[in-house]
């Protein structure tokens, strides 16, 4: 296949441009234009319920029935209400309205509305620092999608209407809108933000990196344009998949995170062999890369097409198995019961095999219709100080290098080095035994954004409209749950416990909302107030939802797949290992490599959020999400690494080299890309800190010191030295498993 592939892109490389082409001519706009139907961020959603079907979400759903209708909050702040309070009730009487004359408008309440303002219906609106007052709208819930949303951009003009008015006679006041809307368009706002300043600052960096290794711009462009073709088209594939089920608004960054990392990694591998094998055609035929003797156009020709042909037969074939062990990787993720879960893995799978295959296509197209011009010296290898830079770093390498001499001097205290960075990895783990999973919606919310400030507003100066700890439903009318509702007050911390309101879709159900006075109301003594009470029986059925619950329902839904989602991947590394090497060492020692890194850099990862490190924010503990994606995420790129490394250990062994001797070759050849490939993919993932989403700087971190410690400690120490170690037993596996790989290896 892959013999096919390469003669096929060597000779008709303007068919596969034009294909790329037009592929990302239809993706690019449906992401961005949506063919009148919105583009991908139009319609991503955000998502309140984690695990469908779970008691949480019943009471989510059954919670979120209970309005009549679309709420809108409008926050009103900056007066004084016990000086203005008349002129205050004066101004809403002219100005009410602006509200009730939108066309959808159920009912309007603010607290000039009662006759009596020491009422509790009027007090719960009045902000308890006497500085302001909420506007409670409520649309009729009749109202189709369609007419919800035009209802919502009436209400905004409404609002900024009463806005102007107010400032008139308020010049200090403010006005801020709380709504599901208002909250989902502040997430949103912000993630195209994050996502436009990652790739601002992490493509430029890796762009002069790669210019630095290639020792050219035109080279080191490459892997760039592959880049951004392979994040345009899973930009398309997202928006198709908003037509069959629920994509989350975090899903495009962290996708363009994979695409561009993994598309620069493939990239990479692809034209640094290139170069390598046009160095051997052309030193064959007696030409040199230094410019002094170079084949015209069309001598040229053949010997790009050769070299061409050679590369996808083993680095294509390399970087196509290992996308195929990653896209295994992500897979797992599909196994899971949450939904945002499963739409990562589809989008992360997608946004994989489009990066590799447009290094393996587009790519060498390129490279092909080039022809001469990657022949030719850069003009920055004429530059005297970059000359000097690029000789040390650049791509090109002999068998013998600061790499050999390193796997060398492994070789002489294998067990003193395996020690001491097993030493290290464990050190960096242990954070992990304190790590708290957290899944709290509001921390998703952008800080500094109107939308927040008026959320926070609400949840700071209204006592009685702050979202609840816990929910209860109970299967009893209202009136009769005074012996759950003394219960509930009797729980630890608790502030106050809402009167028993019974469920607009059945009145023989009731729920009760229950506010815990914790700074965290989604950690542990919460969570287990959420236990007790889904043991606690009052004689008939109850269920318990709100934030600890939906996150602990959420932690409990991995935890149950987790062991096929470990196996899945687990699985798919040793087939994949084992068809390279035909060893069932190399594969179970990689497997617990790479688990024991992961686990390393997630510990890191931990210790710096946890004490606010490094310049990022001190979190209460690590978004759920995030530690699942970055096992996925992270056992998938540490895998790409093993297999550049060792696809050319062993193609140093079928040459009959000694294992040492192997080994040395091998990471002398791959130690250059493998550390090339990191400092790019660690500047992309360092680009992401940068916005200001928590998850996606959790992320980013993750990631990133994943890969540094994969590059550094793992491959260019310990694996060398349990090679060392176990010699010739690297290559061992039983005769029947032999047989299997005679018939099905994967050759580099």
């Amino acid at each position: 296949m892959f013999d096919k592939l390469g003669k096929s892109i060597a000779r008709h490389p303007w068919r596969a441009i034009t294909v790329w082409f037009v592929v990302l001519l239809i993706a690019g706009l449906g992401a961005f234009w949506g063919y009148g139907q919105g583009g991908v961020f139009e319609r991503l959603d955000n998502l309140t319920s984690l695990v469908k079907g779970t008691e949480s979400d019943d009471v989510d759903r059954l919670a979120s029935s209970d309005a009549s209708g679309t709420s809108i909050s409008v926050v009103v702040s900056g007066l004084d209400i016990n000086l203005d309070g008349a002129p205050l009730a004066a101004f809403m009487a002219d100005h009410r309205h602006l509200f009730t004359d939108v066309a959808g408008v159920k009912t309007e309440a603010d607290p000039f509305l009662f006759p009596d303002p020491t009422m509790p219906q009027a007090q719960a609106m009045y902000s308890d620092k006497s500085d302001g007052f909420i506007i409670a709208i409520v649309l009729d819930e009749s109202l189709t999608s369609s007419e919800v949303t035009t209802a919502e951009a009436d209400m905004d003009t409404a609002i900024a209407q009463f806005t102007t008015a107010l400032h008139q006679e308020y010049p200090d006041a403010t006005v801020g809108t709380v709504s599901n809307a208002a909250m989902s368009n502040a997430v949103m706002s912000q993630v195209k933000v994050d996502l436009v300043r990652g790739e601002a600052v992490g493509v430029p960096v890796a762009l002069f990196l790669l210019v630095i290794i290639f020792g050219g711009v035109l080279a080191a462009g490459l892997p760039i344009v592959g880049a951004l073709v392979a994040i345009g088209i899973g930009m398309g594939s997202l928006w198709a998949m908003t037509f069959f089920m629920n994509v989350e608004v975090f899903t495009v960054n962290i996708a363009s995170v994979i695409g561009l990392s993994l598309s620069v990694d493939y990239g990479l591998l692809i034209v640094s062999r290139y170069r390598e094998e046009l160095a051997t055609s052309l030193a064959r035929r007696g030409y040199t890369t230094d410019g002094r003797r170079m084949p015209d156009k069309a001598a040229a020709t053949p010997i790009v097409r050769e070299a061409m042909e050679v590369t996808i037969r083993t680095a294509g074939r390399t970087v196509f198995f290992s996308a195929v062990t990653i896209a295994f990787a992500l897979s797992a993720l599909l196994t899971m019961k949450a939904g945002m879960l499963r739409i990562i893995g589809v989008s992360g799978i997608v946004v994989t095999l489009m990066a590799v295959l447009t290094a393996m296509t587009l790519v060498p197209a390129i490279i092909v219709l080039m022809r001469r011009v990657l022949i030719k010296p850069s003009f920055i290898t004429r530059v005297p100080i970059l000359k000097s830079v690029v000789k040390a770093v650049g791509d090109s390498s002999s068998d013998h290098g600061f790499f050999s001499r390193l796997a060398a001097g492994v070789h002489k205290r294998p067990w003193i080095i395996m020690v001491l960075v097993a030493i290290v990895l464990v050190t960096m783990a242990t954070p992990l035994k304190d790590v708290q999973a957290r899944t709290a919606f509001s921390d998703y919310f952008p800080q500094g954004h109107p939308a927040t400030e008026a959320y926070d507003t609400v949840q700071n100066n209204y006592p009685a409209l702050v979202d609840p700890t816990i929910v209860v439903v109970a299967d009893r009318p209202a009136d009769q749950v005074q012996d759950l509702s003394a219960h509930l007050e009797s729980l630890q911390d608790v502030d106050f416990v809402s009167p028993a309101q019974p469920l607009p879709s059945d009145d023989q159900r009731s729920m009760i909302n229950v506010h815990i006075d914790q700074a965290n109301q989604v950690g542990k003594q919460v969570t287990q107030e959420v236990l007790d009470l889904r043991a606690y029986d009052p004689g008939y059925t109850i269920q318990v939802g709100g934030p600890a619950a939906l996150q602990y329902d959420f932690v409990q839904s991995i935890i149950q797949r987790a062991p096929l989602a470990l196996g899945i991947m687990a699985l798919a590394v040793f087939l994949l290992m084992f068809l390279m090497t035909g060893s069932v060492i190399v594969p179970l020692k990689a497997i617990i490599i790479n688990s024991l890194s992961l686990l390393a850099s997630l510990g890191a990862t931990t210790f710096i959020f946890m004490h606010g490190l490094l310049g990022m924010p001190a979190v209460m503990g690590m978004e759920t999400f995030i530690l699942v994606c970055a096992v996925c995420f992270g056992f998938g790129l540490a895998m790409d690494y093993e297999v550049f490394l060792i696809a050319r250990i062993k193609e140093y062994v079928n040459r009959g080299f000694a294992n040492d001797n192997a080994v040395e070759h091998g990471l002398q050849r791959s130690g250059r890309i493998i550390t090339s490939a990191a400092a790019i993919i660690i500047a992309v993932f360092i680009g992401f800190t940068f916005g200001d989403m928590i998850p996606i700087k959790q992320i980013g971190v993750a990631l990133a010191i994943t890969v540094v410690t994969d590059a550094t400690l793992v491959r260019m120490l310990l694996v060398p030295a349990t090679m060392t170690i176990l010699g010739k037993w690297n290559w061992w596996a039983p005769k029947p498993l032999r047989w299997v790989y005679e018939r099905a290896h994967i050759v580099h």
